[in-house]
């Protein structure tokens, strides 16, 4: 047996490396081609987001090559009878499927770590789309000679664009039910990293303020927030609770447990001071109304956080699951005639597909909202194991 667990070793690896690199060509291609065209990224920068790119999708990648391999390779063993042989010595299959679980335990601790490199990774390439904003902001107004930030608030047309240099660029900003329209010759368009600001330093500037019109031969200097400029950036000061590591989300809690209580206290305080002076209707004012909504919103944040880290040992322990599954079907699939691996993978991934991801999606939906524990996002690694048992059941049978 130590020598056929080296064996099995070896070969599943060696078809899991060649799966896992064909599989991360292909999501790289597609992931890096879909951001190109989204965010009209240029090219010199798109390859810079590629080893990025990897790990942002290798928790996606990973358990499909996997099954993938697993398909491939005891379709291959099944189809050349060996499982018959190996049962004709009285090894019974468990035995035979043991050490692949081992390797399926292995990979799926990987794709956790996986987990938390993706999101040193997704950072990683905001600030390459940050680096790149200002050829992106420049061909947008190069092809369109327009651009409108997502709210509506902001307006940026020109005449053309020559180098860096906008040509009769005017500016229209709308706030506080306040439009200002500043018009100039020219305006040099500039990036500060640092700050993530856009600065445009215009001449010969026409300042328009509802009507008030002033003019102003000097050089006027407008700022605004890269990430109000265009969705295609992102305030990164916002993260996400998908963005944190599984050490920082038991802070991030109590972060948001101390902030709903702070708000308690204010609001505790309030009720007691519109009592005290008999203002019942002091209860729904608008100042009531924004600390229940921020004390609303600090919970379902608290949700989201403690869905967070079985979320993640869930999607990747998947990789363990889809090799309990992708094993008994292969072989169940060969001794009927079925050696093909790909058959079986496809075979194997379109229920996984059409039932894993979203029995997932609906436990991690009603997770997030507190209609259902944390760990309802195990019940489609859950059922897929039942599923391999039952196939497991029928390879022992037969």
């Amino acid at each position: 047996m130590q020598t056929f667990n080296r064996y099995m070793f070896k070969e599943l690896t060696q078809t899991f490396l060649i799966s896992l690199i064909a599989m991360g060509i292909l999501f790289l291609i597609v992931g890096l081609v879909r951001t190109a065209m989204q965010k009209n990224i240029p090219l010199i920068h798109v390859f810079q987001i590629a080893p990025f790119m990897i790990l942002e999708t290798s928790p996606i990648f990973i358990p499909m090559a996997l099954l993938l391999s697993t398909c491939l390779f005891f379709a291959r063993m099944s189809g050349n009878n060996e499982i018959i042989a190996l049962k004709s010595l009285g090894i019974p299959p468990w035995k035979i499927l043991l050490p692949v679980m081992i390797f399926g335990i292995i990979v799926s601790f990987v794709t956790v770590w996986m987990n938390e490199m993706a999101i040193w990774g997704r950072s990683r390439i905001v600030n390459v789309i940050y680096n790149a904003a200002e050829e992106i902001i420049l061909g947008d107004l190069r092809t369109s000679h327009n651009l409108t930030s997502p709210d509506g608030k902001l307006t940026i047309v020109v005449k053309g664009v020559e180098n860096r240099t906008l040509i009769m660029p005017s500016i229209t900003i709308k706030e506080n039910d306040k439009t200002t329209t500043i018009e100039a010759q020219s305006a040099q368009l500039k990036i500060d990293f640092e700050s993530k600001m856009l600065t445009v330093t215009l001449s010969e500037v026409k300042l328009d303020v509802m009507g008030s019109v002033s003019y102003s031969s000097d050089n006027q200097v407008f700022r605004r927030p890269l990430s109000g400029i265009t969705p295609l950036l992102e305030d990164s000061s916002q993260a996400r609770p998908s963005d944190k590591r599984l050490v920082d989300i038991p802070r991030a809690i109590a972060e948001c447990e101390n902030a709903i209580l702070n708000v308690q206290r204010i609001l505790a305080f309030n009720y007691a001071f519109a009592a005290a002076m008999g203002a019942s209707d002091a209860w729904s004012s608008k100042e009531i109304t924004s600390l229940n909504n921020e004390i609303a919103s600090q919970t379902k944040l608290i949700e989201r956080l403690k869905v967070e880290p079985p979320r993640r040992w869930a999607t990747g322990f998947s990789c363990i699951c889809f090799m309990f599954i992708g094993a008994p079907f292969a072989i169940w699939l060969g001794q009927r005639g079925g050696s093909d691996g790909f058959s079986s993978f496809f075979a194997c991934f379109i229920p996984i597909l059409l039932i894993y991801y979203p029995l997932l999606m609906f436990g991690l939906q009603k997770a997030k909202h507190g209609a259902l524990p944390a760990n309802s996002v195990w019940i489609a690694n859950l059922c897929i194991v039942l599923v391999g048992i039952w196939f497991m059941k029928k390879i022992h049978r037969y």
